[in-house]
């Protein structure tokens, strides 16, 4: 399934398992149609089968273990053609996993704290970098318009205010939330 021969170090699994992957992640198909994303959605879990047998040292170890006994693969060391070959097929009846969602749940990570009301002041900051920018851009047109440097300069500086209290900003808000 990842194209490399049955000898292959960890090191090299990995690189053709990040290589089908970038690949066939249906993201990158999503320009394609419908079809080409469905297509790569398919590809994409067959290498991630795969992956998820041979990425696992001990998984790995059992899948070669079981694979010795079998005629019809090709021997250690030879490269394994993806094309040929019986694709990937879920077991007949493998359906538990279905109806056993609320085993994945775990609602301690799903909890998500109350915003805490915001001051006339906060709000006020909040939107300070906005205006600051607007009223630049503003006063930069109007400079260029009146050929005037000092009005270029002064929007100039109201950009670079601007930045500064928008990333003044979301410091706050980051000190604010880790505090919480």
């Amino acid at each position: 399934m990842l194209g490399v021969t049955t000898d292959a170090d960890a090191a090299a699994i990995r690189r053709a398992y990040l290589a089908l992957a970038r690949r066939h992640h249906p993201d990158g198909h999503t320009a394609a149609g419908p079809k080409a994303v469905a297509s790569a959605e398919r590809r994409m879990q067959e290498v991630n089968a795969a992956w998820a047998v041979l990425g696992d040292a001990t998984l790995r170890r059992k899948y070669d273990d079981e694979q010795d006994g079998r005629a019809d693969l090709p021997p250690r060391g030879a490269t394994i053609n993806r094309a040929s070959g019986p694709r990937w097929t879920p077991r007949p009846n493998d359906t538990a996993w279905m109806d056993d969602f609320d085993a994945w749940r775990n609602d301690d990570e799903d909890f998500v704290p109350p915003e805490t009301p915001r001051t006339p002041r906060q709000q006020a900051f909040t939107v300070l970098p906005v205006v600051v920018f607007g009223l630049s851009v503003v006063t930069g047109f109007v400079g260029l318009a009146v050929d005037t440097p000092a009005l270029l300069a002064a929007a100039f500086i109201g950009v670079m205010l601007s930045v500064l209290l928008l990333m003044l900003l979301t410091l706050m808000e980051m000190r604010g939330r880790a505090a919480r």
